[in-house]
């Protein structure tokens, strides 16, 4: 008699290294996301997508302190506004 059917769980065996807790953490999350997405549930990505858009505002704001067109003596309250507007947006 053959034995055409393999077991689920050697199926869908993922490999990671026990040495490396990075390579550990990255199969848990994908195993986790895919239990969850077979559930029916969806993905929510707008906490990501909020985080991403803070950062692209700080990034342009320390841009635009780092090349605003005057030297530092004449821009000094220029820079003091984008240091106080970094803790508001991280």
């Amino acid at each position: 008699m053959e034995k055409n059917s393999e077991p689920t769980a050697n199926k869908n065996q993922k490999k990671a290294n026990l040495l490396d807790h990075h390579s550990i953490k990255h199969i848990l999350d994908e195993s986790v996301s895919e239990i969850v997405a077979s559930r029916g549930y969806a993905e929510d990505v707008r906490m990501s997508n909020v985080r991403l858009l803070l950062g692209t505002v700080i990034i342009a704001v320390a841009l635009v302190a780092q090349f605003y067109k005057k030297k530092f003596p004449e821009n000094r309250d220029f820079l003091i506004g984008c240091i106080v507007l970094y803790p508001f947006f991280v």
